[in-house]
């Protein structure tokens, strides 16, 4: 039996060794290695526009199989696949054959176009637009810290406002990935900073964006365009929330720049624009991707159609968001009233749902939207206010399809004249944040409960609309 076992691990052993001689190292059976060249009309690659989906396809031929490089990483020996493609350009597969004697002599080079990035919405300026002034700029890649004045990108990396080690950074293709394997906990905590060598005048407008995918939930990511040796002389200093594994287009248009003090900062051209990213308030090993660098003149026309932009929202997680326990705990109650063109209710029954920090409608009855207030939907709770409490206020709102004049309303239970706010707002299909700031109650009294009011008047049956992320901050 000892033997037996003694036998089967000599097999093993030599079969690892096979597998770890290099293609130029086998020999094979006999020395027929196949030639790639002769199999270059069995590979072959299409592309699905529609979906950026790319399929590979070997067509059989005897005794070989195929052997597909992808990226110069990524290995396949199947004969059909495909892999999908997010960003637009062109790629490039390695192409090989294998037989019992070993891998082919040489490789055959498959080239694709993807023509489209794909978004979950705005995708940003057009990057491959002449007007792009990033279009045939090669990006710097010799990142560190930036107490050395080469290093560029440059770090500053300071968890607890102690400064560690680079994060890591890789250039591939246009692509940017920045793997932060440790917390921080502040603005300015994880910086980087690129001199791009662009030269831009002062007395033009400008449109930026960027996309950026993050593989954990920020916040709080800041974008600032600024002078290389002036970072009071800026063109953009926007803060955007991300979210996990979702790309997002960074963008600001119609961009001016301006400075903190004309006196000791005078306006003047950028000789060498500065793009600096901060990430402070990462979880650990969290790993940012950014791409898609687009600048251009204003005047400038690409085609873009400029979605309404959506505000960056307060933090529903912060200690001192009050409705975040009425979510956990579900210490409110749904009422929904549906008014036809008399305000007689309707016999209906809308779907309703909650799930942690979000709250789902299903618009069961369609509703006139000249009366706005029809089709109100209350969530009471027990919270309660002064009338010296001042509030900041978010929520996010997703919807199916556009809403013509919906309501958002913080108000007294029973007292719906006393109020922190009554916003109409048209709602765009997709994404949306409402945001207030500041407010106190406009009868001057004190509130006792709370009521959160909203009202889809003119919404179509089925609309589908989430609230989530409701925050209530007192100050």
């Amino acid at each position: 039996m000892k033997n037996i076992f003694k036998y089967i691990a000599g097999v093993l052993v030599a079969s690892f060794a096979m597998t770890a001689c290099s293609p130029e190292e086998f020999t094979g059976a006999n020395g027929n290695i196949p030639q790639a060249s002769d199999y270059a009309d069995n590979f072959k690659v299409t592309v699905d526009q529609t979906t950026n989906y790319a399929n590979f396809e070997f067509t059989s031929a005897p005794g070989v199989t195929p052997v597909w490089i992808i990226d110069g990483v990524s290995y396949s020996s199947a004969f059909n696949f495909s892999k999908y493609y997010r960003k637009k350009g062109s790629y490039t597969v390695e192409c090989k054959v294998k037989n019992a004697n070993g891998f082919s002599d040489g490789a055959v080079a498959k080239t694709f176009i993807v023509e489209k990035t794909k978004m979950n919405g705005f995708s940003g300026f057009v990057e491959d637009s002449n007007y792009n002034l990033f279009k045939g700029l090669e990006l710097p890649n010799n990142p560190g810290n930036n107490d050395n004045p080469a290093h560029n990108p440059a770090f500053w990396y300071a968890p607890g406002w102690n400064m560690i080690a680079a994060p890591q950074c890789v250039l591939s293709k246009g692509t940017y990935t920045i793997t932060l394997p440790t917390a921080t906990t502040e603005q300015w905590q994880a910086q980087m900073a690129i001199n791009t060598g662009l030269v831009i005048p002062a007395d033009k407008h400008y449109d930026f964006s960027v996309i950026m995918t993050s593989t954990t939930a920020h916040n709080n990511v800041k974008v600032k365009i600024c002078k290389a040796d002036d970072d009071n002389v800026i063109l953009m200093d926007k803060n955007f929330a991300l979210e996990a594994g979702e790309p997002k287009a960074l963008y600001g248009s119609d961009l001016e720049i301006y400075t903190t003090d004309a006196k000791e900062h005078p306006i003047t051209d950028f000789s060498n624009t500065k793009i600096v990213f901060d990430f402070g308030g990462n979880v650990a090993n969290t790993e940012i991707s950014i791409e898609s660098f687009v600048l251009k003149d204003h005047a400038n026309d690409d085609g873009t159609e400029i979605p309404k932009e959506v505000a960056t929202p307060f933090d529903y997680n912060d200690a001192g968001n009050i409705w975040k326990a009425v979510d956990e705990s579900q210490a409110f109650t749904d009422e929904t009233f549906w008014g036809d063109d008399s305000w007689a209710p309707i016999d209906c029954n809308p779907e309703i749902t909650h799930e942690g920090n979000k709250h789902t409608i299903v618009v069961p009855v369609e509703t006139s939207a000249d009366e706005i207030w029809r089709a109100q939907w209350h969530l009471h709770t027990e919270l309660s206010a002064t009338a010296d409490d001042v509030v900041d206020f978010s929520v996010k709102i997703k919807t199916s399809v556009k809403l013509p004049g919906m309501i958002v309303k913080l108000t007294q239970d029973g007292n719906d004249d006393n109020y922190f706010f009554a916003v109409q707002e048209t709602i765009p299909a997709g994404d949306f944040v409402f945001k207030a700031e500041n407010k106190q109650l406009s009868g001057g009294l004190d509130a006792p409960k709370l009521k959160l009011t909203f009202g889809f008047g003119g919404a179509p049956v089925d609309a589908v609309i989430t609230i989530s992320e409701v925050t209530i901050i007192k100050k």
